[in-house]
């Protein structure tokens, strides 16, 4: 026999001191336990002397560490809850495959053959909680295994071996009825709040909940609950912005993403977030497509006056910085727009993803055959390169087009001076 609780029906073992008393109660040697199991009848007591010394037949007192066990309990006592919560709301059908509680949370398996989806987790959430909220008593008893076993609406684990008699721990009535050796709180109250952290499958038809009670269940709902104040906040504004902040969401929905993934909160509350931030990504998206065909279209009609200029003064030759980001797309565009007004032109567009940035650059070039006989000597992919060797980028194509990008760029002008005197070099 032992005070200390052996690892045993998934709860992590007692922690705690065994220390060593002569005969007038003074303490001669502490024994740290750290781990407590059963092996052949027998409870082995990890751990490590931390002063004095132990011998056979030493006088000893075990401490356990009650603090500690009483943050394990509501644990335990919430796997049971959580296991009639899930049949509630997924059905009959479901077994328990295991479970693991210690202080700091607990992990309950069972089998079932999909992911829950975000409405059953926060309805198996909310059933938790409500027996927190009544303060269902929690009552423990010791029946012979077949009386026990007759028990309208009792459960066991699939596959455990259990005792002759068996401790019975009923919550609330009819809440749950398990039979379990393990350390339990008086009144479901006592556990505080309860907050799924996340639902995997941990093997085939294996679903596994990790979840938390206490203080830490209500820091991680706090957590979540000041998210979702941003995360309104945020969709409040963009219902009433210009698209100049609706532009932003896209980048803004990246980092709130990263943030609520390293977030501790409830599974529901995070999903159902999650889905909103996808949606103000959307909006930001959308509005930067919309912003971007607006700077195409315009610059279309740019490239067109820029050509028709060019043809008037009987030029070969034009480059020029068009406004389109870093689309390829886009430059597609551009170039089936010079060929319709200009067919016999050579063409060179440069655009910054990022206007004044210094950033990354798109090059893209178009050459007619006419400029590549007859003593010129022209060809699209080379004048590309040529020109991005100002600013240290590289590109590809044949010698009628060719497109390519520089990583950084910080002086347009030099790449587009370079452009001009290479072409003009090249024709006659």
């Amino acid at each position: 026999h032992s005070s200390f609780y052996a690892e045993a029906g998934g709860q992590d073992t007692d922690v705690g001191t065994i220390v060593m008393v002569n005969d007038e109660e003074e303490i001669v040697g502490t024994f740290v336990v750290t781990d407590v199991q059963v092996y052949g009848g027998y409870l082995l007591h990890s751990g490590r002397m931390s002063e004095g010394t132990i011998t056979v037949g030493s006088n000893v007192k075990c401490r356990v560490d009650y603090e500690r066990r009483r943050e394990v309990a509501p644990n335990h006592t919430m796997t049971h809850v959580l296991n009639a919560a899930l049949r509630d709301v997924l059905g009959d059908g479901i077994d328990q495959r295991g479970s693991y509680v210690n202080a700091e949370k607990l992990r309950f398996d069972f089998a079932y053959k999909k992911a829950m989806s975000l409405k059953q987790l926060r309805k198996t959430e909310e059933l938790v909680m409500e027996s927190i909220m009544r303060g269902d008593a929690v009552s423990k008893r010791v029946l012979p295994l077949e009386e026990a076993q007759k028990l309208e609406g009792v459960r066991a684990v699939f596959g455990e071996i259990y005792p002759d008699p068996v401790r019975v721990i009923s919550v609330g009535g009819d809440t749950s009825i398990e039979f379990c050796g393990g350390t339990h709180v008086d009144n479901t109250a006592e556990a505080q709040a309860f907050a799924i952290l996340e639902e995997t499958s941990v093997a085939k038809g294996i679903r596994r909940i990790s979840a938390l009670t206490g203080k830490a269940a209500m820091g991680a709902i706090a957590e979540g609950n000041k998210f979702e104040v941003d995360i309104t906040n945020i969709e409040e504004k963009s219902a009433n912005s210009d698209k100049e902040y609706l532009m932003t969401l896209d980048k803004l929905a990246g980092g709130l993403r990263k943030e609520l993934d390293l977030g501790i909160m409830p599974a529901p509350l995070k999903a159902g977030l999650r889905n909103r931030i996808e949606a103000l990504q959307k909006k930001g998206i959308d509005a930067n497509k919309a912003a971007l065909q607006g700077r195409i279209d315009n610059c279309l009609n740019v490239v067109r006056d820029n050509i028709k200029l060019a043809l008037e003064e009987d030029k070969k030759i034009v480059v020029m910085n068009v406004d389109i980001g870093a689309d390829g797309k886009a430059s597609q565009k551009v170039v089936n727009a010079v060929k319709k007004a200009a067919p016999d032109m050579a063409f060179m567009g440069l655009s910054e993803e990022e206007p004044g940035s210094g950033g990354k650059i798109l090059c893209f070039t178009l050459v007619p055959e006419s400029l590549m006989a007859d003593g010129n000597d022209l060809k699209a992919n080379e004048w590309l390169n040529a020109a991005l060797d100002v600013c240290g980028g590289r590109g590809g194509g044949k010698p009628g087009n060719a497109q390519g990008q520089a990583k950084e760029c910080s002086d347009l002008e030099a790449v587009i001076t370079a452009a001009n005197e290479y072409a003009t070099s090249k024709i006659c």
